[in-house]
C-alpha cells in the first residue's frame, strides 16, 4: 500500500525513529492515504476538491475507512482540508495497519518529556526497500510506474530527499520534479497541494 511505503520512508529503517517533523509526516501520510484511493479509482480530484468515484469499496480496512469519511460528508471539501483533517491521525492509523500485518512493532518508552512510541521495523531490509527502489530507478533514469511516481512526488513534497540523501539532494530534487511533471493530472494536483500544505506547516511552526 502507498501509505505503508511512505511510512517506511519517513522512519529510520534501523530503529523506527521519525525522520520528519511530526506535522509534515502527518501531511505526507494523509496525502498517501488519499493517493491510495486515487490509485484504486475510488476517488478523483477535480478543481481542487476530493470526490468519491463509483465502484466497489476497497478491500483494505483503513482505505475503506478513509473512503467512508469522504463519502459521508454532505458537501465536497478541498484537497487541503482533507490533508489537514487526515493528518491528525494518519501516522497512528498507518502504523496500526503495519502492526497488524507484522511489519513493525511498537516500542514505548518514557523520557524527560514524557512517553513516546516508536514503530520498529521487523525486517530492516523490507523497511529500506522503498527508498532503495526509488533511488536506484531515479539514478538510472528508469521510468517509474504510477505507484512509485506518487511516492516520489510525496518524497519531494515533504523534502524527505534532503534528509535521507543529503549529498545529492539537489540533483535528486531535479529528477523528482521531472518525474512529477510527467505524472497524470490528478497525481500532480495531489503533490501540488501536499507541497503547499507542508510549506504552510513549516512556516507556522517557526
Amino acid at each position: 500500500m502507498l501509505a505503508d511505503d511512505m511510512f517506511r520512508l519517513i522512519h529510520r529503517d534501523s530503529d523506527g525513529r521519525l525522520l520528519l517533523d511530526a506535522r509534515v509526516a502527518g501531511l505526507g501520510l494523509s496525502a498517501a492515504l488519499l493517493g491510495e484511493l486515487l490509485l484504486a479509482d475510488r476517488a478523483v480530484l477535480r478543481d481542487g476538491f476530493v470526490l468519491v468515484a463509483e465502484g466497489a469499496p476497497p478491500g483494505d480496512v483503513l482505505a475503506h475507512a478513509v473512503l467512508d469519511q469522504v463519502s459521508s460528508e454532505p458537501v465536497h471539501h478541498p484537497v487541503r482540508t482533507w490533508l489537514a483533517y487526515l493528518a491528525r491521525g494518519s501516522r497512528a492509523q498507518v502504523a496500526a495497519r503495519l502492526v497488524r500485518g507484522g511489519q513493525v512493532r511498537e516500542h514505548r518508552s518514557r523520557g524527560l518529556f514524557g512517553r513516546s512510541v516508536r514503530y520498529v521495523p521487523v525486517d530492516m531490509n523490507a523497511a529500506a526497500w522503498p527508498w532503495a527502489r526509488l533511488s536506484t530507478r531515479l539514478r538510472a533514469g528508469e521510468p517509474l510506474d504510477v505507484f512509485d511516481t506518487v511516492l516520489a512526488g510525496l518524497v519531494l513534497a515533504t523534502d524527505l530527499h534532503r534528509i535521507v540523501l543529503l549529498g545529492a539532494a539537489d540533483d535528486l530534487a531535479g529528477e523528482l520534479r521531472r518525474v512529477v511533471a510527467t505524472a497524470p493530472v490528478m497525481i500532480r494536483e495531489l503533490i501540488y497541494h501536499t507541497e503547499a500544505a507542508v510549506g504552510d506547516a513549516v512556516i507556522t511552526s517557526t
